[in-house]
């Protein structure tokens, strides 16, 4: 557990969000931050506050951090992306893996994804609808990943090329499965690595996912 970092990181945070406290759990192994956000919207009018608990496992940055809505204003249902417990999906789970194979600094993660969360929830509870764009749940929030952040543009494509990598027949010279003509290291090349990182057993069930969409 990285707790200088842990500490520095947090202070920045504490400086935008005064209201929350963090405390290390011998017990549990783990940071785990409580207290209250206040959303504003972007002309800082006050809109309301969400009380939150964050658990940050052993093994910081390289982790994934957990959040909870405690103060249960949001409706516990898939729809709104949060669990019968109260477990927030901040955002699509391969993209939250593929940034703590870099390192989820608490400062960066309360900014873009849990604030901006919150933020679209309030929005919803007032307007119906969510302000952006929202991932679909289960195996096609899986496929609409690789379709628009691997660039990975259709479903038997992605089957293919999720094969490939587990096989490890992507060679970085050679031109790109995709078909696009170009060599892969002007072309999937990041979008490989980024897969590769997730790991076999996660590209497995990948696949067992995908193969399950219309």
């Amino acid at each position: 557990m990285n707790t200088s970092q842990f500490r520095k990181d947090f202070r920045v945070a504490n400086e935008l969000y005064p209201r929350l406290n963090s405390v290390w759990s011998a017990e549990h192994k783990m940071w785990i931050i409580r207290g209250d956000l206040d959303i504003c919207d972007s002309e800082g009018v006050f809109w309301d506050t969400f009380n939150l608990a964050i658990l940050v496992p052993k093994g910081y940055p390289y982790i994934i951090p957990v959040v909870v809505e405690v103060s249960k204003l949001i409706p516990r249902d898939i729809d709104w992306h949060i669990s019968s417990e109260g477990v927030c999906c901040v955002d699509e789970h391969h993209s939250l893996l593929a940034w703590s194979k870099r390192g989820i600094r608490i400062d960066s993660f309360l900014k873009d994804k849990v604030y901006p969360f919150f933020a679209n929830q309030l929005y919803k509870l007032h307007s119906g609808n969510y302000a952006g764009k929202e991932y679909k749940h289960f195996a096609a929030g899986v496929l609409q990943y690789y379709i628009e952040e691997l660039k990975i543009n259709t479903r038997d494509l992605a089957l293919n090329l999720i094969q490939m990598v587990l096989q490890g027949k992507i060679v970085r010279n050679e031109q790109c499965p995709c078909g696009s003509g170009r060599k892969v290291k002007i072309c999937h090349e990041a979008s490989f690595a980024e897969m590769r990182a997730f790991g076999p057993e996660r590209l497995r069930k990948d696949l067992e996912e995908i193969r399950s969409c219309n």
